[in-house]
């Protein structure tokens, strides 16, 4: 008797990225999102509003801007810290501590499937805490007098992070990175990522040894970019692939500006590959003809149409103030990635777009309080902030 083969399964005929694609679009989107974002909407009404954050900018010192936020969400953080630190230490602290809450926020009501993107995304402060920490140690500073720029948004705690900045040895630093989750993520080894994971190793043995910390800080943003983009695979969501641009872009204006920062001190076209960060969509040699040619070159004005970014290419070439470029391209892409997600209804994309919200309000605070320290007129600073409101 002949018996009928077992159906082939669906997987026979398709790939699983499709496959996981098709999976996302059939999910109930009211069910699997509609507390969240629900609750993010609630959260908007905490956010600065535009006259707010205008009163900082022109207030006339610290403890003026202190008054200012104590009358808004930050409060609970300024008063808690208050005791302990004043000026511009209390500002910074405050509004760090104020975001890393909102963060556990978000993460605490966020659907499964969104919290390793979001915790992904959040993996940025880690690195930019291990910058900070790695500066410090190098340059021989109490851990106390950098804690108010730790952002303790990340998954590495103010503990292992003082480990790290007591390490005797690179070998203790990577151990030390090596035994937290995002350690773990950046210096595994992935298929093809072999020499990437022996380069970080590399780096930070020579933590101590190296004329410069710049190779290390830069292959931290590069491994953090592939591991936030690893993160978005496999949602099947179309959201989800507006975070995949999101960072697609986000990685392309990273190499933009490294391109830039490396011909200022006149490195060699073969180190440029390096330092790039992976998963944008322009392609490897596109930034080295860039090395080559320089920012007033056809190649550079090319790239800068592709990231609709001219203006402020124009800028640089007049004035060479990359600070000023890297602002403006991250008020671009601020920009263009908030108002997407804000057009989103129940996906993961209020969620990512709450997230860009509350980065860039601490970052314009954290701004303006670093610019009146250094006596910097309100106009100035006001240039450096990328205005996107809720």
């Amino acid at each position: 008797m002949n018996v009928p083969s077992p159906l082939p399964s669906l997987n026979a005929f398709a790939p699983a990225d499709l496959l996981s694609r098709i999976t996302g679009r059939l999910k109930f989107k009211p069910l699997v999102y509609g507390y969240a974002n629900s609750r993010v909407h609630g959260l908007y009404s905490r956010f600065l509003t535009p006259e707010q954050l205008h009163a900082l900018l022109t207030a006339p010192g610290p403890d003026a801007m202190a008054e200012l936020l104590e009358r808004t969400a930050y409060k609970e953080d300024l008063v808690a810290l208050s005791l302990q630190f004043k000026g511009d230490d209390l500002l910074e602290l405050a509004v760090s501590r104020h975001f890393a809450r909102f963060c556990k926020l978000l993460l605490s009501f966020s659907p499964a499937e969104a919290r390793p993107v979001l915790s992904a995304l959040l993996g940025r402060w880690d690195a930019h805490n291990l910058k900070v920490v790695l500066l410090a140690r190098r340059q021989k500073k109490p851990f106390e007098q950098v804690v108010p720029y730790l952002v303790q948004a990340g998954s590495m705690d103010e503990e292992r992070l003082r480990a790290i900045h007591a390490a005797p040895s690179g070998e203790e630093v990577l151990h030390l990175l090596r035994a937290s989750s995002v350690g773990r993520a950046l210096t595994e080894t992935r298929n093809g990522e072999l020499r990437a994971a022996e380069r970080l190793r590399k780096l930070i043995l020579s933590v101590d040894s190296a004329d410069s910390l710049q190779p290390l800080m830069d292959e931290f943003d590069r491994l953090v970019y592939q591991f936030a983009m690893r993160s978005t695979k496999g949602l099947g969501d179309s959201d989800s692939e507006a975070v995949g641009r999101m960072l697609a872009r986000s990685a392309d204006e990273k190499n933009f500006s490294t391109v830039l920062r490396l011909r200022t001190v006149e490195a060699k076209t073969s180190q440029v590959r390096h330092y790039l960060v992976p998963g944008g969509s322009i392609p490897a040699s596109k930034w080295l003809e860039l090395a080559q040619a320089g920012p007033d070159s056809p190649a550079a004005q090319r790239l800068a149409w592709r990231l609709r970014c001219t203006a402020a290419l124009q800028a640089y070439v007049k004035d060479r103030s990359l600070s000023q470029f890297e602002v403006a391209l991250a008020r671009l892409s601020t920009e263009q990635s908030v108002r997407a997600f804000r057009r989103s209804q129940l996906s993961i994309g209020v969620l990512v777009g709450a997230l860009m919200l509350k980065e860039q309000e601490m970052s314009n605070i954290r701004k303006i309080v670093r610019g009146k320290s250094l006596r910097l007129p309100a106009a100035e600073i006001e240039k450096m902030l990328v205005r996107v409101h809720a």
